[in-house]
């Protein structure tokens, strides 16, 4: 994957990415992390992480803290009631902003094909090599988003 992907130019889509998409459908303001602020590790972050079949292949994973999740559900889902899975709420966001990333690195035109975006828990999925990544500061709670390799198992 490394030889079809600028890391550079993927890292900077990524954010811009990641701060449209989270405007767009959360209402919440993502800007890249302040110099000299290291967000490190997110403690009892949620993973969530969608695997891109086509044009290349690779995982798009978003790390956040538990709190930014619960605000995006109370957003998303605000006077909606039953009949909605608010755990859903952080998949939809990164499954748009899988398809807006593709889009913006490979053009209008690319063939693209996603896997369903889904939740990783403990270290799963962690082997893959971090090919761009972006970290942002979301109105005050940390966020990570990875472009990575991933290995199939069969």
């Amino acid at each position: 994957m490394n030889e079809t992907i600028d890391a550079a130019r993927a890292a900077a889509i990524l954010m811009e990415t990641i701060s449209s998409t989270f405007a767009d459908m959360a209402f919440i303001d993502v800007e890249p992390a302040r110099e000299g602020r290291a967000l490190g590790e997110i403690d009892a972050p949620v993973r969530a992480a969608i695997d891109v079949l086509r044009p290349v292949s690779c995982r798009l994973e978003i790390r956040c803290p538990a709190s930014l999740k619960a605000r995006i559900e109370a957003t998303l889902f605000q006077g909606q009631g039953e009949g909605r899975s608010e755990e859903d709420s952080l998949l939809e966001i990164l499954n748009v902003a899988a398809g807006v990333f593709l889009t913006s690195y490979f053009g209008a035109g690319a063939d693209i094909k996603l896997e369903l975006p889904q939740y990783l828990f403990s270290s799963e999925g962690s082997e893959g090599e971090v090919f761009a990544s972006a970290e942002g500061d979301a109105e005050g709670e940390p966020l990570r988003a990875a472009l990575t390799s991933i290995r199939y198992r069969y």
